[in-house]
């Protein structure tokens, strides 16, 4: 009785082992996530590691999962938003991005979101190519070449009668709290593709950076054959992956 009992667990602990190896070398090895291709409206070449959300379970990787709303390609950014895609490069493994709350044909129009990349260890892959963008609200008018005002695109209003006028600018580039004058405060501060290779702003109007922002901006993805499961688990800021059947695997939303 013993025995038959000590057979019966060998057994189903050598099914279990098969079952994880199976699965383990099968998310390894699984090139069939490397043959599925989409479109969605203009953006024709959805191959890995991207994938559309409706698409085969197989296909692509889970962290590049995209949507396609109304023929229009999306991806939502973790801490940051829904942004249209405009191209996907695999060359230069980039990906160029449009706020939702910018139109060509209106310089006034702002973007909705910050583009917060969360730098966790599930989200690594993105990383951003181009250059912030900061738009500020300020008390006082300001004479320095290091912002470029908005105005007549964006207004210098006040909110009420009570309310003090405010001023309108935008900073191109790293800004720190020494850049800040006082009186002023950061409203947003979206990624922008256009290339200033220079510290000179001057002879750049709002409306050039408006054109730059339309354009979108890049992402860079990278490292994901790394991590070739569809399942981890997360312990001191250290990324596992595994099967997703072993408990305490975990998918994104």
């Amino acid at each position: 009785m013993e025995i038959s009992g000590s057979r019966s667990f060998t057994l189903s602990l050598a099914f279990l082992l098969l079952g994880f190896c199976s699965e383990t070398c099968n998310a390894k090895g699984d090139t069939s996530a490397k043959s599925c291709t989409s479109s969605c409206g203009h953006i024709h070449n959805i191959s890995y590691p991207f994938r559309l959300n409706d698409d085969p379970k197989h296909c692509g990787n889970v962290r590049y999962t995209l949507s396609c709303e109304s023929n229009i390609t999306v991806l939502y950014l973790p801490s940051s938003g829904k942004y249209y895609v405009q191209a996907i490069n695999y060359t230069d493994t980039t990906i160029r991005l449009l706020d939702p709350g910018l139109a060509n044909t209106n310089c006034s129009s702002r973007p909705r979101n910050f583009p917060l990349i969360t730098f966790s260890p599930y989200y690594y892959s993105w990383y951003p190519t181009s250059v912030s963008v900061y738009y500020l609200k300020c008390l006082n008018p300001l004479n320095s070449s290091l912002y470029v005002d908005t105005a007549p695109c964006l207004n210098n209003t006040s909110s009420s009668s009570s309310q003090p006028k405010t001023y309108s600018y935008v900073k191109v580039g790293n800004m720190t709290g020494w850049d800040l004058d006082e009186g002023c405060s950061v409203e947003w501060m979206p990624l922008d593709y256009f290339d200033y290779s220079v510290n000179d702003y001057s002879n750049v109007s709002y409306k050039d950076i408006h054109n730059a922002l339309v354009y979108g901006f890049e992402l860079g993805f990278g490292s994901y054959d790394e991590i070739p499961c569809q399942g981890w688990t997360k312990a001191n800021f250290v990324t596992r992956c595994f099967p997703p059947t072993i408990p305490g695997a975990s998918t994104p939303d």
